[in-house]
């Protein structure tokens, strides 16, 4: 659109060519004054004021025309009637091709939204502000761009809403810019994440459960890890080299396996399951692959169960995949593998997240393969010390029990002994040295052989305890021990106790108390003197020894538990079944895959008779 200035005026005064006015001189007036034409307008000469009413449309038509952001006028039935230069290149059109046209068949690629916005300013006459479309034009059709776009209603003079006005700015640009910083703090957090769950269990399937819960559906939509059977050396090569596969895990939202696609079972072995996982466990070098050109594709291909995954992946649609080497040091461990369906595809960057996964990934197995070595020597050292010669006597029946915690705990230091005294007295002791591992164990075979030693000088239980406390305090532990003498003389039970879970004594009437003794403290703090207790302990009375494994849990405190024990041991009186019956007191469940902390137990019931029998485990 072109304006053009307004003609001339005609001049009609002068005597020059074309004057018919007066002379253009100033002529003197009455009052002497000469009037001068230049502060209005002079015959002959355009007027200023309409010169610049023409300067400023022209001013405003350039600045619409050459604006580099996008301007656009729309009438009542959105068609274009006005449009800049920006909007032409925009949309990849001349002006002359989009004038007169309807907008969403003009521009067909723009989300549908676009186009509704208008339509609400033109009915509701409120403007619309920095709102986002996104489209794609015929400028470049293939690569859809984000626009940042405002819309307002135009009036006529009479007030009414004749079109709507549009800018628009392409943020493209800045908006992958921010999705690109998005995701790289989302890789963060998601490594970050990773990195905390390496402490957070020492048992091997629970943080490779953790591990994969985290990366599936934030990395991957399906998720495999296959581990050697050994670590593998720089340079050597497993002959045959066997894997199996630990784990496979995959986004709810991908299809359902059919039944004629069966997913490997767990723990199957292949030589180097796959070429590519293959290639990666020898080659220690992270692959990024199309799994569409690189899967095996006969159904009967030689490495069965790698085919039956391959088909298992194109069943779901997976179409990139990462695969990195699980790497201690110069050992490898395994390979773990990412794949993606279509919509998001693995990029270059994304291999540096996924080897950085595997790293982690790699660490934890290797915390937890070191975890469950030192957990088992810990646990032969812990039952190689505790007593296998319990002897035969003649006025006790014994039962006795050991459960260590879960797969995912360290041994403790729960010992107890049966020690026969002089008079036909025995000596029966519990303790729980503080601390887990081979420390723990160690510390408790010192302090059960100290205590066997002290107890073979007959010393009372008060006197034995102190001699203990300090034989505790010289090897640097802490440890809680009730130690008591049955004599069978008198029928009755001498107990000090150090610190450690008041015994249970079941009389011969059925009922049951502990014996509590309020002056002992735990063993190695400070230097002290104990005191000991005497009760009876007839015929018929049945004496429990424990550690606080066996009535408390994180759901369960000790009071409720030995309320519990008291209750057990008052409906049942025969000792294996009592002994069977304590191990279930609590529910060692909670979120674990068995018993949550170590337990010993230690039953001795008063019998008359010569011929005293043990049943232990």
């Amino acid at each position: 659109m072109r304006l053009y200035p307004p003609e001339s005026p005609t001049v009609t005064g002068g005597s020059g060519p074309g004057r018919t006015g007066p002379e253009m001189n100033p002529t003197p007036q009455p009052d002497g004054q000469v009037r001068s034409d230049i502060c209005g307008p002079r015959p002959g000469l355009p007027d200023p004021r309409a010169l610049a009413r023409w300067e400023e449309a022209l001013l405003c038509l350039r600045v619409f025309d050459t604006a580099p952001i996008i301007f656009a006028v729309f009438d009542r039935g959105l068609r274009y009637r006005a449009v800049n230069q920006a909007a032409a290149r925009a949309s990849g059109l001349s002006a002359e091709e989009m004038i007169g046209g309807y907008g969403p068949e003009v521009l067909p690629g723009i989300d549908p939204l676009g186009w509704e916005r208008p339509r609400r300013v033109l009915a509701t006459g409120e403007a619309i502000l920095d709102e986002e479309i996104i489209g794609a034009t015929p400028a470049d059709p293939s690569n859809p761009r984000i626009w940042r776009a405002s819309y307002y209603p135009l009036h006529d003079s009479t007030g009414a809403r004749i079109a709507v006005g549009v800018t628009a700015v392409d943020v493209t640009d800045e908006r992958r810019a921010q999705a690109e910083r998005d995701l790289v703090l989302r890789r963060l957090r998601l490594l970050s994440r990773a990195s905390g769950l390496l402490g957070a269990s020492l048992d091997l399937s629970a943080t490779l459960r953790e591990m994969v819960t985290l990366v599936v559906p934030e990395f991957a939509d399906a998720c495999e890890l296959y581990l050697a059977d050994e670590p593998c050396p720089p340079g050597a090569e497993p002959d045959p080299p066997l894997l199996r596969r630990a784990v496979w895990a995959h986004s709810p939202d991908l299809p359902r396996p059919s039944p004629d696609l069966p997913l490997p079972p767990p723990d199957t072995r292949s030589n180097l399951t796959g070429r590519q996982v293959g290639r990666v466990f020898l080659t220690r070098q992270p692959v990024r692959l199309d799994l569409d050109e690189r899967l095996p594709d006969a159904p009967d291909a030689p490495d069965a169960p790698a085919s039956s995954v391959a088909a298992l992946f194109r069943h779901s649609h997976l179409r990139s995949a990462i695969i990195v080497p699980l790497l201690v040091g110069p050992h490898c461990l395994g390979t773990v593998g990412f794949a993606v369906t279509a919509a998001r595809p693995y990029r270059e960057q994304d291999t540096q997240t996924a080897t950085e996964l595997g790293s982690r990934i790699a660490t934890a197995i290797a915390n937890a393969h070191a975890f469950d070595h030192q957990r088992t020597a810990a646990l032969t050292l812990q039952r190689a010390l505790l007593p296998r010669d319990i002897p035969t006597l003649d006025d006790l029946d014994l039962a006795w029990r050991y459960q260590p915690g879960t797969s995912g705990t360290e041994v403790g230091g729960d010992w107890f002994d049966v020690i026969p005294l002089p008079a036909g007295r025995v000596a029966l002791v519990i303790g729980d040295v503080m601390g887990r591992g081979l420390n723990a164990a160690a510390a408790m075979g010192q302090l059960r052989t100290a205590a066997r030693t002290l107890a073979r000088l007959d010393l009372p239980p008060a006197a034995l305890l102190t001699e203990l406390d300090a034989v505790t305090r010289s090897i640097d532990t802490i440890a809680s021990v009730a130690y008591v003498i049955q004599d069978p003389a008198t029928s009755t039970l001498t107990v000090a106790n150090g610190g450690h879970l008041p015994p249970a004594l079941r009389h011969p009437d059925g009922t049951a108390d502990l014996l509590d003794d309020p002056h002992g403290i735990i063993l190695g703090v400070t230097e002290q003197t104990f005191t000991e207790t005497r009760h009876r302990f007839p015929p018929g009375s049945t004496l429990a020894l424990y550690t606080d494994g066996l009535v408390e849990s994180p759901t369960v405190d000790i009071g409720e538990g030995c309320r519990r024990l008291l209750r057990i041991l008052t409906e049942t009186a025969d000792l294996p079944t009592t002994a069977d019956r304590l191990l279930t007191l609590l529910n060692r469940n909670d979120g674990n895959d068995g018993y949550d902390d170590d337990v010993t137990l230690l039953l001795a019931h008063a019998r008359r008779g010569r011929c005293g029998r043990f049943r232990g485990r």
